[in-house]
């Protein structure tokens, strides 16, 4: 597994499709404190946000960079689909980890915050972080080419699904019933939780966090058996 990993990573950063989605995260976080000081979790969740969107969009170019014909050679040297994807998923992890560890400390160490963070708070956003960047790349596990065949179709369907998951809370308000916070990625209440964090109980941050877990193991597990018994030929 190290070994793919490892070659995913060369591959992924020789294709230079990593340019983009990084480059956005980044410099939408600096913009973001460009401005002084700022407050500390009102900040964590903007940003939090961002990484949502941006590990949604680097998960859509990593999966769509290794031509049709060079992915069927890496399954066969990966010895079974399955574990390719697992190999892509863990691959993805590994950079959304980096993103979300670069984005909770950025702050802090360049003393853009009106007060200091302190540990309880920078592990609360470093969860949220990370929660919200694997959600982005659970989404776009469904609109990678395998699966969405045309690029403008699937750029589209990402937009409108990161717009529609974060604005969940006005839609709630449109349509009675618990319907919309079911079905809909989490991201609003994980937002929402970040940037009142300082006045919420613990347990109710974590029924958010476990909320967000619970669907992005949802959509992974049915990725991973899904995907390994689709027939990549047919895209060839």
């Amino acid at each position: 597994m190290r070994a793919l990993m490892v070659y995913l990573l060369r591959s992924y950063t020789a294709s230079q499709r990593y340019f983009g989605p990084v480059a956005g995260t980044i410099i939408a976080v600096l913009i973001l404190y460009s401005y002084t000081p700022n407050p500390v979790m009102n900040s964590y969740a903007a940003t939090a946000i961002i990484l949502f969107a941006g590990s949604a969009w680097m998960g859509l170019s990593f999966l769509n960079h290794e031509h049709p014909v060079q992915r069927q050679v890496t399954i066969v040297q990966a010895k079974s689909k399955w574990r390719y994807n697992l190999g892509t998923l863990l691959t993805l992890v590994l950079f959304i980890m980096l993103l979300d560890l670069l984005i909770v400390i950025y702050p802090v160490l360049t003393g853009h915050f009106d007060e200091p963070a302190g540990l309880y708070r920078m592990t609360l956003a470093f969860a949220g972080h990370f929660l919200l960047g694997l959600l982005g790349m659970a989404v776009s596990l469904y609109l990678q080419a395998s699966w969405v065949p045309k690029t403008s179709y699937a750029a589209g369907l990402l937009l409108t699904v990161l717009i529609i998951s974060i604005g969940a809370n006005k839609m709630s308000a449109l349509i009675p019933g618990p319907f919309v916070h079911l079905l809909l990625p989490p991201a609003a209440p994980v937002m929402d939780v970040l940037m009142n964090a300082d006045s919420l109980p613990l347990m109710r941050v974590m029924g958010a966090f476990l909320h967000a877990l619970v669907y992005i193991m949802l959509l992974t597990g049915f990725y991973l058996y899904r995907s390994s018994r689709m027939d990549d030929r047919k895209s060839l």
